[in-house]
């Protein structure tokens, strides 16, 4: 399927008022043909002719990362017509050669981006006209010509031979009529072509600046489309985060502990959590989700939970409209993931395309100027929905002891400051493993008592985790007997098996 069909079905899964957000591909693709046709005019304009014999355009591709640089080394085939006929028997003998044709994007300071051909010859200093051969890259054809005209005839009876003293050749463009368009003492009619002759004892050196209308356009819309696109973001962010603020507040509401559906909605987060619908934690190695993926996962996580009967567990008939809340919210989320993804990839392939057709290479200097972020506002969003959501019911996995992996009842705080159940100390002592097992600060357990208790901590624990409590006081009444009857049986020199 081609691209431009791929957006538009894709385009279909948006709210409706999203999609003009979406970079319009299909007119920019449209915009690319003025670039080329532009390319054509404007050449001809220089009495540039299209090229007679094949050349391998796209090599221009394999130039360096800041523009594409005019290779002069090449020559062409030996019947390959290498003057202009407009100017063919205006040509000398001895011609000279662009040193540098390059293509560039520039960025001004109030972020638009202006894309510049700019064109170099060195040749040395003669009062003749000359006609120099451009070779074809940076989208110019192949047998390009600029007309090189002296300031003043050479006259055989008054030849100079002080080089300091010789002219610059003067640069013209004409037309099929070979009309002067322009030159550098006269600059003419055409705006987006300019001609800089420099004199030196040995050279002249001209350069000649294209600033093609259409290319511009082009690239107006492109920064156009995706700056309107930002600030859509921006404004949705903030209408976002006002959404899950006030739906943070309600669900503070009905997830009390004091509230029956508390327990519901704890395991409903804790599923969301393992699901792994969004990578959220800073520094992940793993790739950021895709909208795809985060698409799927949700689905999978909304399907279990009404699989094991927790939605129709939820008392409260407002824990069941917070819930579609919630799930509103991870849907535009992914809307969101979505459209940052299909403009990333209309971007590169539109500047892609603009490259292959044009053979200007603009793939290395795009991106540098004008960025599409699909990670950072995602995040952020995700962030939020963990931070001010899920996090409003507390988690049993963020007070386990590290020792025991059980909920650490009658927490202990060291020193330093890591917490710990007062079993797991108290049989780390007896062991003499006096040091702290998470960072080893020394004596930190052999120091401990009963003031190292977490009494918030404590009250904490009771208040939110009270069935977790019960069973692990369960488990360290039945630890304690086992070690009372293993000490006993010690005592009296025998050996005692509980089965």
């Amino acid at each position: 399927m081609k691209f431009g069909k791929t957006i538009e079905t894709n385009a279909k899964e948006l709210p409706e008022e999203w999609q003009p957000y979406l970079i319009q591909y299909k007119l920019l693709k449209k915009s690319i043909k003025k670039i080329v046709q532009e390319l054509d005019n404007t050449f001809k304009s220089l009495n540039i002719v299209p090229p007679t014999y094949p050349d391998d355009a796209a090599s221009a591709e394999n130039e360096g990362p800041d523009n594409a640089r005019a290779s002069t080394d090449s020559d062409p085939p030996e019947d390959a017509n290498t003057s202009s006929p407009a100017i063919k028997d205006a040509a000398p003998a001895e011609a000279g050669m662009p040193e540098e044709i390059a293509y560039n994007i520039e960025k001004d300071s109030d972020g638009l981006v202006h894309p510049v051909i700019t064109v170099k010859i060195r040749r040395p200093a003669s009062h003749q006209q000359q006609v120099v051969e451009l070779p074809d890259v940076a989208g110019l054809p192949a047998n390009a010509s600029i007309v090189l005209q002296s300031a003043q005839p050479e006259s055989s009876s008054e030849k100079s031979v002080d080089t300091d003293a010789a002219e610059p050749a003067i640069p013209r463009l004409v037309d099929s009529a070979g009309r002067t368009i322009a030159s550098a003492d006269q600059p003419g009619s055409a705006d987006n072509i300019t001609i800089e002759t420099t004199a030196h004892p040995e050279t002249e050196e001209t350069q000649v600046t294209l600033r093609l209308e259409a290319d511009q356009m082009f690239f107006d819309q492109l920064v156009e489309y995706i700056e309107r696109t930002r600030q859509f973001e921006q404004k949705y962010t903030a209408a976002y985060n006002s959404n899950v603020n006030h739906l943070g507040t309600e669900l503070a509401t009905v997830t009390s502990p004091y509230k029956q559906d508390y327990q519901v909605w704890r395991e409903i987060f804790r599923l969301y959590m393992d699901a792994e619908v969004w990578n959220r934690a800073q520094g992940d190695a793993r790739p950021a989700t895709s909208a795809r993926q985060g698409q799927e996962r949700f689905g999978k996580f909304a399907k279990h939970i009404e699989s094991i009967g927790l939605t129709q567990k939820l008392r409260n008939p407002m824990s069941a409209r917070l819930l579609m809340s919630f799930y509103k919210l991870n849907l535009e989320l992914t809307h969101m993931k979505l459209l940052q993804e299909m403009n990333e990839e209309a971007t590169r392939k539109i500047i892609k395309k603009h490259d292959k057709r044009t053979h200007l290479i603009a793939k290395t200097q795009f991106p540098r100027l004008i960025t599409i972020d699909t990670t950072t506002l995602t995040q952020a969003l995700i962030h939020v929905i963990y931070a001010d959501l899920v996090g409003i019911v507390p988690q049993i996995d963020d007070y386990l002891c590290p020792m025991c992996l059980n909920i650490a009842w009658r927490p202990l705080r060291l020193e330093c400051n890591h917490v710990f159940c007062s079993r797991c100390i108290v049989k780390a002592s007896k062991r003499q493993m006096f040091n702290c097992p998470v960072c080893r600060s020394k004596g930190a357990v052999y120091r401990a008592g009963v003031s190292n208790v977490d009494q918030a901590l404590l009250n904490f624990l009771k208040l939110y985790f009270p069935k977790e409590i019960k069973e692990k006081q369960r488990d360290t009444q039945r630890d304690i007997s086992e070690e009372e009857t293993q000490a006993l049986a010690l005592a009296h020199g025998k050996t005692c098996i509980i089965m």
